[in-house]
């Protein structure tokens, strides 16, 4: 009796002691996948997966993730040409849970053109650093009899009221670049506003408009297939990869240089020692030749900026583009 009783006893006590380490595993784990959530970072992206953003912010997330003791992801938040997804970093705490990789358009354009933007990018941001930007190709259909901007400007003006002009949205870098060129040369030309590059491209090759400005990713299928062509670039200086195409600024418009960029920010109140360990990563990932041939994959150029580069360089950037939009009297449509 006294052993049967020692046995129930034992087992009891086993089962306490299976109950009481099962209890502190789980607790463990609990407090595991706790650790490993604060050590994962979303890298938000405003725009849908495939596009040239993405691809370069998935692949910052991946060489950051092995640089850092730290999961990076993507999340893709498209809408409102990248609004949506900075009104949502915006509102996310001031920690390294959260990072966003965008576009200039989202970050210095939206807030002039858009009342329904719900951000100021000088106060709800931390800039970590620029990464690149990608200079836009001004393009025409290639069945026109026009090979520069000269002769543009003037079968423009021998046909007036017969040229149109495509881009990817109302608002975008692309429509913004059109109107200055449309100031300067004081030419009118029509717009039609298509959703995304592709759209506003494919109109260009059919013959549906006759000139556009477009990246040199986007355009270069067609430019190899002949059905459009390139009589100049955006920028203030001439790609390496196409030197044979002169600047708009060397083509008879001084200064003329409208280019999209791209940049790292976080939500404001990330403490300057965490924004300087991801520019820190950031850097060494920049030097590396897999990273240089990405970017001249998705045609774009490197521009580097700091932490405090960045901040000064959006401080110019948004009164920039204010004054850019006020004398265009461009509006959303």
């Amino acid at each position: 009796m006294k052993v049967r009783f020692l046995f129930v006893w034992i087992a009891a006590s086993m089962g306490l002691l299976s109950i009481g380490m099962s209890g502190q595993a789980e607790a463990q784990t609990q407090t595991q996948a706790g650790d490993a959530s604060q050590r994962s970072s979303r890298i938000v992206i405003g725009y849908p997966p495939g596009q040239s953003v993405d691809t370069v912010g998935r692949y910052l997330a991946s060489a950051l993730s092995r640089k850092l003791d730290r999961n990076f992801f993507v999340e893709n938040v498209p809408g409102q040409s990248g609004s949506i997804a900075l009104g949502n970093v915006a509102r996310s705490a001031g920690d390294l849970n959260t990072l966003t990789f965008s576009a200039s358009s989202a970050l210095v354009i939206n807030p002039i053109l858009f009342k329904a933007v719900r951000y100021n990018t000088l106060k709800n941001f931390e800039p970590v650093a620029t990464l690149y930007d990608t200079p836009l190709l001004l393009l025409v259909n290639s069945r026109l009899p026009i090979d520069s901007v000269e002769s543009l400007v003037s079968y423009a003006n021998s046909h007036p009221g017969e040229i149109s002009f495509s881009s990817p949205g109302v608002g975008s870098v692309s429509h913004l670049a059109m109107t200055e060129f449309i100031r300067r040369t004081r030419l009118k030309f029509v717009h039609v506003p298509y959703q995304g590059a592709a759209p506003s491209l494919t109109a260009l090759a059919a013959g549906q408009v006759q000139v556009t400005f477009e990246g040199v990713a986007a355009a270069t299928p067609l430019l190899q297939g002949g059905r459009i062509k390139a009589l100049a670039i955006s920028s203030a200086k001439r790609l390496p990869k196409l030197e044979s195409i002169p600047t708009v600024a060397e083509s008879g418009l001084p200064g003329f240089d409208v280019v999209p960029w791209v940049g790292l920010l976080t939500p404001s109140g990330v403490a300057p020692d965490k924004v300087a360990e991801i520019w820190n990563a950031v850097q060494a990932i920049l030097q590396t030749d897999e990273y240089t041939a990405l970017i001249e994959q998705v045609g774009g150029r490197q521009a580097v900026r700091s932490p405090p580069e960045f901040r000064k360089f959006l401080q110019a950037e948004v009164p920039r583009w204010q004054e850019f939009i006020k004398v265009s009297g461009v509006t959303a449509e």
